[in-house]
């Protein structure tokens, strides 16, 4: 019989990984491994991409099973691979794009997989009535009735928490949870945090947002090319020391791509957009200016909840601003108006493309003309045929891949359904490019395909904004800000890996 936590001592590690090494083909994704988490821990795991945090997360939620050593749970072998319950019941994982279904309500969500039982059938009132309990203590101010979809990404966070300790579980994974977070949600989920960690819930903390780390991780470890750097407690975990162990031995990457932008002196006279003095309505950002010159790249970075992706919403229209404004080639722009950002040549790629980026159920042609239909219906009529020519155009500038515009977008790879996000943000033509993250969960040969498109629409003398939580992404500017709490804290040119990492922590 597995211990309780509250029956074990809490000597007894609620994560014991005992020399774990895990091997695909070549490739050594995790090389003897051994690290120790206290109940009531929050323990942060560190490391660049492709240093086996997925792995490891994969091993504690028993997805992968290690080709040597073990996992236990309070001192008890981890459950076989094939008891998928056993493991739901010791450790849950809330991801940076939460796991629940969006089109059923709050309380559906609640209670999957465990619903209250009315003899043979389903008690909905119970399930009301406890999901309007767990509402209230999780001062979360939603009807349980609502579709889950009409909820903020914060509460739905909230709520996979919320869930998972419901049924039990008192080992909650965060993988990157404050990535799409603004400021005053990731303080409020940190709130959340401490007070269950109080409680004795034990967390494990994935982030590459250092400063997170060091405020919310009373542990942390350490990883590099699948090897335990280290683990450490909190008071030997200093931002310094996390800024070396990430970049040590690694090559410092400088993947420019040159804006087209002669001299500062010529660009200071040919500006394509300018943010002035702007300061969001709700509070995201604060007296923001910076301007960026025909055929420029500038890229933007900070950590969650910095304002750098509420920046880029108000350049295409999705924000309103309280005080300044954006200003296209000399012409402000109105507000919050995301047809006027159009008019005025803006085009935009979203931070989540899987959300706002496209219909999946519409095809490629429909996808990529969305923001062009004054051309493919000029007098109101609908020309079918013009919408086919617009589409193999676009798919054949941007080399989508298989190049039919009637295959639906949701069959698509990841790679190429962000390729036709970005043909319909490049449909108009536009001068001003704002791109968030545009590289996020694609492979390497649709990430180089999608750089060239960009470099190329430099080249066209197009203005670009680069707004990203990838260093390496962020390198590809020789210009970068840097923001923190709302505010541009750093302007880089030239920077290293490390000069970035540093401004984002503000050790610079």
């Amino acid at each position: 019989m597995t211990a309780s936590p509250t029956t074990v001592p809490v000597t007894v590690p609620a994560i014991e990984i005992d020399g774990v090494s895990k091997t695909y083909g070549a490739t050594r994704a995790l090389q003897d491994v051994s690290v120790s988490i206290l109940p009531g821990q929050v323990h942060g795991l560190i490391g660049r991409n492709g240093a086996g945090k997925s792995t490891l997360l994969r091993m504690i939620t028993g997805l992968e099973t290690p080709d040597t050593g073990s996992v236990r749970f309070f001192g008890s072998e981890a459950p076989p691979a094939s008891d998928p319950k056993a493991w739901q019941q010791r450790v849950a994982c809330v991801y940076q794009r939460p796991s629940v279904f969006a089109n059923l309500t709050i309380a559906e969500n609640l209670f999957t997989g465990r619903l209250p039982q009315r003899g043979a059938g389903v008690s909905w009132r119970r399930m009301q009535e406890e999901s309007e309990r767990i509402l209230t203590e999780w001062n979360i101010n939603l009807d349980p009735k609502m579709l889950l979809a009409d909820a903020p990404l914060e509460e739905r966070q909230m709520l996979t928490i919320a869930k998972a300790l419901e049924a039990g579980t008192r080992i909650v994974l965060l993988d990157e949870p404050t990535v799409q977070l603004e400021g005053a949600a990731i303080r409020r989920l940190f709130d959340k945090v401490q007070e269950l960690q109080a409680a004795g819930v034990t967390f494990v903390f994935v982030s590459h947002f250092l400063r997170e780390v060091t405020a919310i991780c009373d542990s942390a470890t350490v990883l590099r090319d699948g090897k335990l750097l280290w683990s450490r407690l909190g008071d030997e975990i200093r931002s310094d020391d996390l800024v070396d162990a990430l970049l040590a031995g690694q090559e410092q990457r400088r993947h420019r791509a040159e804006s087209t932008a002669a001299s500062d002196a010529q660009a200071s006279h040919a500006i394509a957009l300018a943010v002035e003095n702007a300061t969001d309505r709700e509070g995201a950002f604060t007296d923001v200016s910076f301007t960026v010159a025909p055929g420029e790249i500038v890229a933007i970075g900070g950590v969650g909840g910095s304002g750098k992706y509420s920046v880029g919403e108000a350049i295409a229209g999705l924000r309103k601003t309280a005080t300044g404004g954006i200003i296209v080639n000399g012409e402000p722009v109105a507000a919050g108006n995301v047809k006027a950002s159009q008019r005025a040549g803006i085009g935009f790629v979203p931070a989540d493309r899987h959300r706002d980026g496209y219909v999946p159920q519409l095809s490629v042609a429909e996808n990529m003309t969305m923001g062009v239909m004054d051309q493919i219906a000029p007098r109101g009529f609908f020309s079918p045929r013009k919408r086919t020519e617009i589409s193999r155009d676009l798919i054949a500038d941007v080399a989508l891949v298989p190049p039919d515009p009637s295959l639906a977008v949701s069959g698509l790879s990841g790679g190429n359904q962000q390729k036709v996000v970005l043909a319909r943000a490049l449909a108009r033509n536009p001068r001003v490019l704002v791109l968030i993250s545009p590289t996020a969960g694609v492979d390497i040969a649709a990430k180089d395909a999608i750089y060239a498109l960009m470099l190329r629409a430099l080249g066209d003398g197009v203005a670009v904004v680069l707004i990203s939580d990838d260093v390496e992404e962020l390198l590809v500017s020789p210009r970068v800000l840097i923001m923190r709490e709302g505010r541009i804290g750093a302007e880089l040119r030239e920077p290293t890996e490390e000069d970035i990492v540093r401004a984002i922590e503000g050790l610079e």
